[in-house]
């Protein structure tokens, strides 16, 4: 078997099993020995031929990770770049997407039941700081802890 057919069927495989980005592929590609080369070769034509699509790759991946995996769009972003996906795309399909996340952030936190574990301000910092490594924002974290009422030590906030 000559290297193209092995290397196209490699990335079939792969692609067989689960949604890949562009980069992805390439690089499996070339962990499995294949040249640099012939791993472009093959992604381009899966480009061409339709089996690999970053930008509906990076639709896919916002709708799930913001409504199945409870994250902000700015982890998404993130995750999307380490997977490859170019930034234009990555801009282009959180603008598009209409994932209400801070909706998404008030269901996380309540269903979790994340401000009865706050008793301190250094609680009510820690919370902040889960959140935002989850990706939200400052300003949708804000939002939605005002709508609860925090008492410490007889002060409110």
């Amino acid at each position: 078997m000559d290297m193209v057919k092995k290397a196209r069927n490699t990335a079939a495989g792969l692609l067989a099993a689960k949604m890949y980005t562009c980069r992805e592929i390439y690089d499996r590609l070339c962990r499995k020995g294949f040249d640099k080369e012939l791993a472009e070769t093959v992604v381009s034509e899966f480009v061409a031929a339709g089996f690999l699509d970053d930008r509906r790759y990076a639709e896919l991946y916002v709708s799930d990770e913001a409504r199945l995996g409870a994250k902000g769009k700015f982890r998404i972003r993130q995750e999307l770049y380490h997977k490859g996906v170019a930034s234009s795309v990555i801009d282009a399909v959180l603008e598009e997407t209409e994932v209400d996340t801070e909706a998404l952030l008030r269901d996380y936190v309540e269903q979790r039941n994340l401000c009865d574990m706050v008793h301190s301000r250094k609680d009510l910092e820690r919370l902040k700081a889960r959140l935002c490594r989850r990706g939200y924002s400052p300003g949708e974290i804000h939002r939605c802890l005002a709508e609860y009422t925090f008492q410490f030590e007889d002060e409110e906030i």
